[in-house]
């Protein structure tokens, strides 16, 4: 039988995937327990496991060098590769939501038309500003609410070249500390966020959803689903997680709510 190769993140999902596993019944070993190694044994044959960062585990499935994951709903989404790539389970853990947030002290601004109203149809100096990490689905934002093609600060070179314009929307690509940049470097966010806590502790308030009750999921690639060497060890591992899993079809969120 082949070998299985299976991602699962690193990160802030760790010590909740770690509880997932032993609620499960799957022991994985060396894995959010302080070790700095990224090769977790796991007890079941024909797997091996490797650590990456959430982000980069769907499009590494979707290129092939895995053939299941573990990553948020959000990434999945946002890297858009469900050509390549589907999902199996919702694990039902790691919730978050996936918000548009502005300066809280903007009474005039409660959603995302009122947002884009502002600044679309005022004669200011700058555009609207938005930092975030989930550039497609920010610019699926963008899109849903004006006839624009916003602007795209990155500096990864084609991107950079390719999307600058003198656009009133700009979306600058957030490494990080999303919530720190309004209202000196920016006017609005597309974060993140489990309790919303972060947001107004920076003086932020949430105006709209972009996904609510993103969790993560079991992603698997196609190509390896349908591999008759496989398809046995990857069932296998969706049935042993499902578990443990608390979610049933009729609670799955609904993108799109902005």
């Amino acid at each position: 039988m082949a070998q299985v190769k299976l991602a699962i993140p690193k990160g802030s999902l760790e010590k909740k995937m770690l509880a997932f596993f032993e609620r499960a019944g799957l022991g994985v070993q060396g894995y959010a327990d302080g070790s700095r190694g990224y090769r977790p044994q796991v007890d079941e044959p024909n797997i091996a496991a490797k650590v990456l960062r959430p982000q980069e585990i769907p499009y590494m499935l979707a290129a092939g060098f895995y053939d299941i994951g573990i990553s948020g709903l959000d990434w999945y989404i946002e890297s858009q590769c469900a050509s390549n790539v589907s999902e199996l389970l919702d694990l039902g853990v790691g919730r978050v939501d996936i918000v548009l947030a502005v300066p809280e002290q903007w009474e005039d601004v409660n959603n995302a038309e009122e947002l884009f109203e502002k600044f679309i149809n005022s004669t200011g100096a700058y555009p609207l500003r938005i930092w975030t990490e989930y550039l497609n689905l920010t610019e699926s934002l963008v899109r849903k609410h004006t006839d624009l093609e916003p602007s795209l600060y990155t500096p990864y070179s084609r991107l950079h070249i390719e999307r600058r314009s003198s656009s009133p929307v700009a979306i600058f690509h957030s490494f990080g500390a999303t919530e720190s940049k309004p209202p000196e470097d920016g006017d609005a966010i597309v974060d993140n966020t489990e309790t919303g806590s972060t947001l107004r502790a920076n003086g932020l308030k949430i105006i709209g959803k972009l996904l609510p009750n993103s969790t993560a999921r079991l992603l698997v690639n196609r190509r390896s689903l349908r591999n008759r060497e496989k398809q046995e060890t990857i069932h296998k591992i969706r049935d042993t997680l499902r578990r443990a899993s608390p979610v049933r079809k009729e609670d799955e969120p609904v993108f799109g709510h902005v």
